[in-house]
This record gives structure tokens, C-alpha cells and sequence, in this order.
């Protein structure tokens, strides 16, 4: 009995036993999360990894598609994971193309959207295209063409205007090309797409105003819903910063004002004017005029379009009518459009680019363009104008400057016929 009480052990032994069998638990319960949660993590990194790989794909489709429309589009994805999908949507911002790319896995989401345009490869940019009007193409001053030249069978010749020839040694720096009578077309009808801001686009509700008062701030992602702003009245845009997926109509006029910082948005009137010194990135369409003043910067890609109105109410001196006029030490980092044709009796200028200005980017002009500046990228217009010492001289480029090769590679432009898209800009 003695050696039984020799091995007896005592009651604080077990606790003790226990606890470091409860430590040891928990010890492995947490190797177990943590692994567990490891694993899961990169399960999430992963999908998200692939999420944006994914949106790639969705890109591929958006640049393949043929034309913008109002359907969101679900696209099949080879060896997707589960409860993975692809949508795109390709719809009309202005000018360009805005897609959408959304892709999604379980609870997770990746939204991007881009500005699309026309990509030309340098090499088969042209510097200009002359419609075929039957009239040669006179060259004076210090005038420079640099890049394919589509020209009218009479070709080109030296001119003179009021007793200045010209000076150059070439008159083409690379080769000449036959022109139709037609403008390279465009993918889509304008005046009918771009009426849509200039007579429609209103604000469906109070949530989707925004305001445009002196001191206002507003930011839109593209990944939202459009606000915007509608006055049938005069709307100046002064001292504020307007930013984003947003539409600003006039049902008479918009005035741009330096202190104005506008980015990425649609300004629509049928008059709009822009101050001198103005800075920004932005849409202007209009239908009667579009005037620019001195010492502006637009930058890539902005736009200025055009579309003509037969008839307005709207009271303006005559040589603004039916015009965009950018005047002197202006520079357009984009696209400047007149899109509706003319008589071929009239004679009046409908895109004036003064002499300091210069537009690197395209000039697409259906009717007259009368262009004392310089061009980085390519003219494609009807026929040129020169007015001076009170008189017109048809097809005359007087110390104007067109040089293809300074565009850069990656340029989106205009959205023609046949011609591949790319990526112009990587919208928020």
C-alpha cells in the first residue's frame, strides 16, 4: 500500500496536462487558418489577377467591334473560372467611341473604360487629301508639305499672291496621289450622332444635375451614369472645375472663360465661344459657330465639330456664320471638324486656322478651310481658301505648314471607314 502511495500523482498535473493540450489545439487550429487564409488569399489575388487580364479580352472585342449601339454584350470566356464573366458595352462619346469593360468573379469586380479612335500607322498617314475639284493646288510663301499628298489630276503648282511666290525647293516632300470627289468616309453619320447633344441631351432628373455656378466642382466617372447641365439660355462657364462623364447644353450659347477647368467633357450649343487663354481637354460641337481665341491650349484628344444649321435664330456678325475660327497662337491637341457639305458656288470659309495656330492632330473639312497655321498630322478637306487684299483665292496654302511624320505613332483620331481602332485614351 505503502509503494501505490510512492506513484500517486497530484491533481495539478492534469490541469497542467490539459492546458498544454488546449495550447497545442489552438496552436494547430491557428497553423490550419493561417493556411487556410494563405490559400484563399491567393485564390483572391489570383481571380483579381485574372480579372484584369480578362478586361484585356474585353478590349480585343471592343476594337473588333463594327459599330457603337445601346446592347451590354456578354462574352464567352475559354477556361473561365467559375461564376467569371466578361461584358462590354461600346457606345458614342462625342466624336469617339467609349467602351466599357466590366469583369466580374463571385463578389469581386473590375471596371475600365477608354476612348477609342481611328489608329493610322505613320507610314500611311497622308499629309493631305484634296478633294478632286478640278483645280490644282497652288502652293506660295513659305509654305511646307511633308507626307503623302492626295491631290486633284491637275496636281500642284507654285502661286502667287499679291506679289509673294514661292520660295521653297519642293513642292511636295514625298509622294503625289490621285484624290477622288469624296472625303475619306467616316464610320458613322454625325450630323445624325452629334445632333443628339446639340437638340436632345437634357438631364432627366434632379440627380442628374450638376452645377456649373462660379466656385463649382464636379467629378463623373465614366464608370457612372452621365450628369450634366441644360439652360435654354446663355450658360458661361467661369471659375469652376467640371470634370468627367458629363454634357453641358446650350439651347443658345456657351461661353468658355480662362478661369474655367474643363476635363474630358461635351460642351453643345449652337454657339460656342472660347476665350482667350483657355486651357483644357474637351468636346465643343456646335451647329452655327465655334470661335477660339488667342493663346488657347486643347489638349489630346479635344475636339471641335461643326455641323451647319440652314436656319438660326441666333443673330451672328457674317464672317462667324457656319465657321470655326481659332485664332492666332491657339493650339488644338486633337480633331477639328466641319462635316456638311457646301455649294460649290460658295466661297465663304467654314474652318479658319490663323496664322501662329497650329492643330496637331486631323482636319477633316467637308467645306472650305483656310489654313494660315500649321498642322502636325493630316488635312483632309473639300478645297482650300485664302482670302487677301480683298480678294478669294481658290486652292491656295500661303506660308501654311503640313507635316504627317510629327504626329506620334500613337495618335487615336478620327473614326474613319476601314481604318483599325485603337486606345486613345484610359478614361476613371
Amino acid at each position: 500500500m505503502k509503494r501505490l502511495l510512492i506513484y500517486k500523482l497530484r491533481a495539478g498535473a492534469l490541469q497542467f496536462t490539459v492546458f498544454i493540450s488546449v495550447i497545442i489545439a489552438i496552436l494547430l487550429a491557428g497553423v490550419l487558418l493561417l493556411a487556410y487564409t494563405h490559400r484563399f488569399f491567393i485564390e483572391q489575388s489570383k481571380a483579381i489577377v485574372e480579372n484584369i487580364q480578362l478586361s484585356d479580352s474585353g478590349m480585343a472585342a471592343l476594337l473588333g467591334e463594327v459599330s457603337a449601339g445601346t446592347d451590354t454584350l456578354s462574352i464567352a470566356v475559354p477556361n473561365a473560372r467559375e461564376e467569371q464573366l466578361l461584358t462590354v458595352h461600346l457606345s458614342h462619346w462625342g466624336l469617339f467611341e467609349l467602351g466599357y469593360i466590366k469583369t466580374t468573379h463571385r463578389q469581386k469586380e473590375f471596371v475600365k473604360c477608354s476612348l477609342l479612335g481611328s489608329s493610322i500607322k505613320t507610314k500611311n498617314r497622308p499629309a493631305l487629301y484634296l478633294n478632286e475639284t478640278f483645280k490644282p493646288l497652288a502652293v506660295v510663301g513659305e509654305t511646307r508639305i511633308e507626307g503623302d499628298a492626295y491631290l486633284p489630276e491637275q496636281g500642284i503648282r507654285p502661286g502667287n499672291i499679291s506679289g509673294y511666290s514661292y520660295y521653297g525647293t519642293e513642292m511636295i516632300f514625298s509622294t503625289i496621289k490621285k484624290s477622288t470627289t469624296d472625303l475619306p468616309k467616316l464610320k458613322y453619320d454625325y450630323n445624325k450622332e452629334l445632333d443628339y447633344y446639340i437638340s436632345i441631351y437634357e438631364p432627366e432628373n434632379e440627380q442628374e444635375y450638376i452645377p456649373v455656378n462660379v466656385g463649382a466642382k464636379t467629378i463623373n466617372s465614366f464608370k457612372q451614369p452621365v450628369k450634366g447641365y441644360y439652360s435654354p439660355e446663355t450658360i458661361v462657364l467661369e471659375a469652376v472645375s467640371i470634370q468627367g462623364n458629363i454634357i453641358i447644353r446650350s439651347a443658345e450659347k456657351i461661353i468658355v472663360r480662362k478661369t474655367a477647368t474643363l476635363k474630358d467633357i461635351i460642351l453643345a450649343a449652337p454657339v460656342i465661344i472660347i476665350e482667350d487663354n483657355v486651357q483644357g481637354n474637351f468636346q465643343a460641337i456646335a451647329n452655327t459657330t465655334i470661335k477660339v481665341g488667342k493663346n488657347c491650349s486643347l489638349s489630346y484628344p479635344s475636339a471641335l465639330v461643326l455641323l451647319k444649321k440652314e436656319t438660326t435664330a441666333i443673330q451672328q456678325p457674317d464672317q462667324f456664320l457656319n465657321k470655326i475660327s481659332i485664332d492666332q497662337s491657339t493650339i488644338i491637341r486633337g480633331s477639328v471638324c466641319y462635316l456638311t457639305k457646301v455649294p460649290e458656288s460658295d466661297y465663304k470659309v467654314n474652318i479658319l486656322i490663323n496664322k501662329f495656330s497650329s492643330v496637331e492632330g486631323e482636319i477633316y473639312c467637308v467645306g472650305n478651310l483656310e489654313l494660315r497655321g500649321n498642322v502636325s498630322g493630316t488635312v483632309y478637306t473639300n478645297q482650300f481658301l485664302t482670302n487677301d487684299s480683298g480678294s478669294v483665292f481658290v486652292n491656295h496654302l500661303y506660308n501654311a505648314r503640313i507635316i504627317s511624320t510629327k504626329l506620334p505613332e500613337a495618335f487615336g483620331g478620327l473614326l474613319l471607314d476601314h481604318e483599325s481602332k485603337s486606345v486613345m485614351k484610359w478614361l476613371y
